[in-house]
């Protein structure tokens, strides 16, 4: 059973005796999820949630292996325009409608046709469904799309009860209705969001809890402290700066990762006014600025050493990353040559935007 996947660190009690007791099993946030509708939902968080509460057509491994959930399994033709999936039988969404190839015909309309949808990019190759019967569909492209598995691995494949979605429209994320393990029961905003166990899920036999309650809080001092305190069983993150502490506590458990998430500066070269800028519209000031970074010493000072300094949206280790264009070491003196090769021997005042996150 997936609980939860973590961008970072994640800690978890040692303790398993109290662990398999407890009823309720408590997650710590860092931060309290957006809206839980997977159409509109943007937060890392709420995926987390999710994995408790939306079962996916298909499920990624920490491989990167793309592995069958409600999807039993797919098949493509010789061109790679036409993906027919067949679907898992028995299953039925939370409000007891049968998961079935309408219900997956519904759910891409509205990731496509909803006017709040943030999905639309995603499944945007999908030209038509076509309902085989009722557990099979096909899916035809406008053009081959090698990411639209990938997608269905992540939000636009969580499947929802057509009939919850077209009572509630734009509201389905106050009682979302899915087909995963859990359900929802309660969410109290910036306090906590409860799920309880779905007695009818297809795989009831391995959930050993009877709920689960996910407690936002944003100051990673106080979620360790309420984690050692016991309050907590799990942390979906776990500061840098208190994993040396964490590791030599013996009533704790750490597990590490190298994930897929990345943290970097994202700058805006080709977006309306704010793009009109030295480092927007300059090639060499990019180059610059990022000759005169450190990534191992920030690595070091500001994460403790836990990351892995990179300079791709993949990271070193995967089979993905570039290696013609390897990590490069700080050299202020040619970043000074390329600013000064520019036009701006002076400097570059830049303006730069921060998410208001401890």
């Amino acid at each position: 059973m997936r609980i939860l996947k973590t961008l970072g660190l994640a800690a978890l009690l040692a303790a398993t005796s109290t662990l398999a007791q407890a009823q309720d099993l408590r997650v710590g946030l860092q931060e309290d999820p957006d809206v839980l509708d997977p159409d509109q939902s943007r937060t890392f968080v709420g995926r987390i949630v999710y994995a408790s509460l939306c079962d996916k057509l298909v499920d990624i491994t920490p491989d990167l292996e793309i592995i069958p959930m409600l999807a039993s399994g797919w098949e493509w033709n010789a061109d790679g325009t036409e993906l027919t999936m067949s679907l898992r039988e028995g299953v039925t969404f939370h409000d007891g409608e049968p998961v079935n190839a309408q219900a997956v015909a519904a759910n891409i309309d509205r990731s496509q046709n909803f006017e709040l949808s943030r999905r639309k990019s995603e499944v945007k190759s999908i030209t038509s469904t076509e309902v085989i019967d009722d557990y099979t569909i096909k899916f035809t492209l406008s053009a081959p799309d090698a990411t639209l598995i990938a997608q269905f691995a992540d939000r636009s494949g969580m499947m929802l009860s057509p009939k919850a979605t077209a009572e509630a429209g734009e509201a389905f994320g106050l009682n979302p209705v899915c087909a995963g393990p859990f359900k929802f029961k309660e969410r109290i905003q910036q306090d906590r969001i409860v799920l309880e166990k779905f007695e009818d899920y297809y795989r009831a036999d391995e959930i050993n809890f009877d709920s689960v309650t996910f407690l936002p809080i944003p100051d990673t001092t106080v979620r360790l402290a309420n984690l050692r305190a016991g309050d907590l069983h799990m942390l979906e993150r776990l500061a840098a700066t208190d994993l040396s502490s964490a590791e030599a506590d013996d009533g704790l458990n750490v597990e590490k990762a190298t994930s897929l998430g990345y943290q970097g500066i994202t700058i805006n070269i080709a977006n309306g006014a704010a793009a009109e800028n030295p480092l927007g519209q300059n090639a060499a000031v990019r180059k610059a600025l990022s000759l005169s970074i450190d990534r191992n010493a920030l690595n070091q000072v500001v994460f403790e050493g836990a990351f892995a300094p990179g300079n791709q949206p993949y990271s070193p280790t995967s089979p993905w990353y570039n290696a013609d264009f390897p990590v490069p070491e700080r050299d202020v003196e040619a970043a000074k040559a390329l600013l000064a090769e520019a036009g701006f021997a002076d400097g570059v005042t830049l303006e730069i935007q921060v998410a208001n996150n401890p």
